[in-house]
């Protein structure tokens, strides 16, 4: 069994923090950075006590839980980890254990979350909740073991039929800048679901948050960082998109104008549901001009990060290192309020610059 975790906990738990450092970096600077201890134990009841708050709760901690699963089978179905269907060979306990705390080791975000309400729901009495949070989490953890185990036992599935999505989206001709867009709902719905649930959940947060206490606007900025960070899996993915499909294209005889508003255009459709529910959900006191901006801005960052990774080849590891570094940059000028326009400019002009000069001479590694 020791063995087994081991193996699970280098190449895919350690790999899913390593890759998502941004990611949990940013939900810790929010959560605990900005708002204060009483402010955590003010939501904590009140979301003990209101179902349809813990039922959102339970919602967001599920994407999360999506999200790492996904993860997980992606590391699983990877060529260069093919080894790790080899599992099989152990028995089903040791299997089953070695799943399980993997799966409890990926969720550690939202569960070390969770003791706490544990504790306050004791405290205040609230012994549903806490039964209630209790349960899901061990829920959690069997879902994983059961989608796990089946992966491992069905390594190669073949579809006896193509998906209908796909069927759909074969009837209309797709321009350039949607190739991208087509790809992620033909190839990766359940990926773009997740993340744009988490997006919009996280902004409409951000949005509810402003009612409990006086806030300004860099409340909203660093919910659009946050916003932004969760974009890095289509960034990721759009490089591995253009590099396995559509490297014919450097090769076009298009201007260097055309693909950067291809990209702009790709990426501004995709922050369509983000603009939206910020609309929607515009604190009193927020203008809408600055809620465009903060589009902007958010735009930027997916700019600038998708531009990175053409960056003279650049490794995983040092393009990881530079999202971390670039998330404690902005979330300082942000804190000393910086203009949201004007740190997108900069992104966008760096973004255009880096383009310029590694575009043609990077390539997937």
């Amino acid at each position: 069994m020791k063995t087994i975790s081991r193996i699970l906990s280098l190449t895919i738990t350690k790999e899913y923090y390593r890759q998502n450092a941004v990611f949990i970096f940013a939900v810790m600077m929010f959560t605990f950075g900005f708002l204060r201890s009483s402010e955590h134990i003010t939501i904590i009841k009140l979301v003990l006590k209101l179902p349809s708050m813990l039922a959102l709760t339970f919602l967001v901690w599920a994407l999360h839980t999506a999200k790492v699963m996904l993860f997980a089978l992606r590391m699983f179905e990877a060529k260069s980890n093919e080894f790790l269907y080899n599992i099989r060979l152990f028995s089903a306990p040791k299997r089953y254990l070695a799943l399980g705390l993997m799966q409890f080791n990926l969720i550690q975000l939202t569960f070390l979350y969770s003791l706490w309400m544990i504790k306050i729901g004791i405290e205040e009495k609230q012994f549903l909740a806490t039964l209630s949070i209790i349960c899901f989490n061990i829920i959690f953890i069997l879902v994983g073991i059961i989608v796990y185990e089946y992966r491992l036992k069905h390594p190669n599935v073949v579809r006896a039929s193509p998906k209908p999505i796909q069927n759909l989206l074969s009837r209309f001709k797709t321009p350039s800048y949607l190739f991208f867009i087509r790809y992620l709902f033909a190839k990766q719905p359940v990926l773009l679901l997740l993340s744009k649930l988490f997006t919009c959940f996280m902004l409409i947060g951000v949005c509810g948050l402003y009612p409990t206490d006086t806030y300004d606007e860099r409340l909203l900025a660093l919910g659009g960082l946050f916003a932004a960070a969760g974009h890095t899996v289509f960034c990721q993915q759009f490089f591995y998109y253009e590099n396995q499909f559509l490297s014919l294209s450097r090769n076009l005889p298009l201007s260097t104008q055309q693909r950067i508003l291809g990209y702009l255009l790709t990426y501004s459709l995709l922050l369509i549901p983000e603009l939206i529910v910020l609309l929607r959900n515009l604190p009193d006191g927020v203008s809408y001009l600055f809620a465009l901006q903060l589009i902007i801005f958010i735009l930027s960052m997916i700019f600038l990060n998708h531009h990175t990774q053409y960056i003279d080849n650049v490794s995983n590891d040092a393009y990881l290192q530079r999202l971390f570094f670039a998330g404690i940059l902005f979330l300082l000028l942000i804190m000393f309020k910086i203009p949201v326009i004007l740190m997108a400019l900069v992104n966008f002009s760096l973004a255009i610059f880096v383009f310029h000069k590694n575009y043609y001479e990077s390539q997937s590694s």
